[in-house]
């Protein structure tokens, strides 16, 4: 019998764990809203330990004055002599009474607001919880790559050794050679610093070198500031008039400005050049003039969002006219107004792919979002163009194939909480979307949605039904070949034949003790089947029967 806790198809949301006692986020100071001033903050500090094992606490610490801090705000904060990533709890108006406003520091920056919603907490903390991993990995996880960066310690000479010519031979007698290796290291830098970790491995004996070159005051440390991953940047031209008596202009100048005219008034900098072949001072000239402005803007890098690069070359593509069990298919899945675990068993060929576009379309026209998972970064593609034929520039990828920056632009445009449909591998389970409105797994049974190291060793399958969940919001299995584990928790074709109801909730009485696995599963899960193929295509076959060694064609095997 199947543990209902090995992988549960609805499992039932754990309670926090009792160590440590987390408090659940509450909104801070908005710098949109008037709110109670807040001066404390409790965070959450990436704090790795010893073995590179995690710890987590619950740490307060002061605000700024002026500044204002939320809870999911990504902050900076000092920690002992090093600098480190932390995420904003909880603000407080007043500090605890046990302890000392004279011993609280203050929070360093405010790398990033609210990279978490408010709602992102329990899905966290329940991950955290049912694979035994500290609530801290489980964020490091969640975010996009970098953001929760550390500090790293360097060397550097003193300034004024760094413009003396030393004579390494006049210095060697009182120096060990390893304080004179570590010197000449240091002499040779590019940056002017190498970092502790690697004098460390490059110098044997580097920490009593250090300590004879700190005590003739050549050499100092200090704490590099993290290094973050932060918007881009681009100009954009702004045309604010096309013609003035009192300034004659340039053919060229002319020319910038009839482009714009015909672009509808703005265009990117770098593409105003590209298409007029104009040089950038021609542009400044005309500025100058009061002709047009230039604005250095915030862009998304546009690999993993939708958009006119991504869509290009891609034709549209309308609604198809759907079969009998793809009819009821959708029709059943758009009638789903909340939380409901869906295993859609099609098999291939059958149009599971059209059967999550129809279903999809209405749920965008609500003003919400669609979350659609697949196992591998080379399935993204495909499923990528399919999408965004149909519903255009509202399809964003998401998955560790793509670079930090994009990763960090996309999971922003996720937080606008625009409609949108966001495709990606096991990671976007963790995706922020505020506004779900549907979650699909496409291949439901593959391995590739279980995450095996580094922690948290999470099932892309369980967490989503814990989102579906917690955002009310149907979650639907896709595949021609079922999970054990689905498939005993959801349906047995025998009883769904034997019923004579291919598309009802199957009776598992049939199964014996796994009924009482069915039994837990509230709300009951939908079975919807797709036996058929496309225009009824014949299946692929299954390989060439020739190949087995003493079978002749068409005799019957028994296994």
């Amino acid at each position: 019998m199947l543990s209902p806790r090995s992988d549960p198809l609805c499992p039932t949301l754990l309670p926090a764990a009792p160590t440590p006692s987390l408090p659940s986020p509450t909104p801070g100071a908005s710098p949109s809203g008037a709110s109670p001033p807040c001066a404390w903050a409790e965070v959450l500090v990436d704090c790795p330990g010893e073995q590179g094992l995690y710890t987590q606490g619950l740490y307060t610490y002061g605000i700024p004055e002026g500044w204002t801090v939320a809870a999911g705000d990504v902050l900076s904060v000092p920690f002992g002599a090093r600098q480190l990533g932390a995420i904003a709890l909880q603000c407080l108006p007043q500090l605890p009474a046990e302890l000392d406003p004279s011993k609280i520091r203050n929070i360093v920056d405010v790398v990033a607001r609210g990279f978490f919603p408010p709602h992102y907490w329990p899905l966290l903390e329940q991950v955290a919880t049912y694979y035994h991993t500290p609530l801290m990995q489980v964020i490091r996880t969640a975010l996009p790559p970098n953001l929760l960066s550390r500090s790293q310690r360097r060397i550097r000479l003193v300034e004024p050794l760094q413009d003396k010519a030393l004579d390494l031979g006049e210095v060697e007698a009182d120096l060990s050679p390893t304080a004179v290796q570590l010197l000449e290291l240091l002499r040779q830098a590019k940056t002017g610093s190498y970092t502790w970790r690697y004098l460390q491995q490059k110098l044997r004996g580097a920490q009593a070198a250090l300590q004879e070159l700190r005590r003739r005051g050549w050499v100092e440390s200090f704490l590099e500031a993290p290094s973050q991953t932060k918007p881009q940047r681009r100009q954009y031209v702004t045309l604010i008039k096309t013609q003035d008596p009192d300034q004659p202009l340039s053919d060229r100048q002319q020319a910038v400005l009839q482009q714009l005219r015909q672009s509808g008034g703005e265009l990117g900098l770098s593409q105003l050049l590209k298409l007029t072949q104009a040089s950038e001072s021609v542009v400044k000239r005309l500025a100058s003039k009061g002709f047009l402005s230039l604005q250095l803007r915030e862009v998304l890098r546009g690999e993993g969002l939708g958009g006119e690069t991504a869509a290009n070359g891609l034709a549209a593509d309308r609604p198809q006219s759907l079969m009998s069990d793809q009819a009821v298919a959708v029709a059943a899945l758009r009638s789903l107004q909340s939380f409901r675990p869906v295993l859609l068993h099609g098999v291939t060929g059958s149009g599971k792919t059209e059967v999550y576009l129809q279903a999809i379309a209405p749920i965008l026209a609500e003003g919400k979002s669609v979350l659609v998972l697949v196992p591998e970064i080379g399935l993204t593609p495909q499923l990528t163009d399919r999408f965004r034929q149909r519903f255009g520039e509202g399809v964003c990828v998401y998955h560790s194939g793509l670079s930090s920056g994009e990763r960090y632009d996309t999971w922003r445009q996720m937080l606008l909480g625009q409609p949108q449909v966001v495709i990606g591998t096991r990671s976007a389970v963790f995706a922020p979307l505020p506004k779900l409105g549907l979650i699909v797994l496409d291949e439901e049974h593959d391995d590739s949605f279980k995450q095996e190291q580094p922690m948290p060793c999470y099932h892309a399958r369980t967490v989503a039904l814990w989102r579906g969940q917690l955002a009310n919001c149907p979650v639907v299995l896709g595949t021609a070949t079922p999970s054990a584990e689905t498939w005993v928790q959801s349906c047995a074709q025998a009883s769904s034949k034997a019923s004579g109801k291919a598309n009802s909730p199957p009776d598992l009485t049939v199964l014996g003790e796994a009924s009482s696995i069915a039994a837990a599963i509230q709300p009951a899960p939908l079975y919807l089947s797709l036996p058929q193929r496309i225009n009824a295509r014949p299946h692929p076959p299954c390989g060439n029967r020739r190949s087995a060694p003493g079978i002749s064609p068409g005799q019957s095997v028994n296994f």
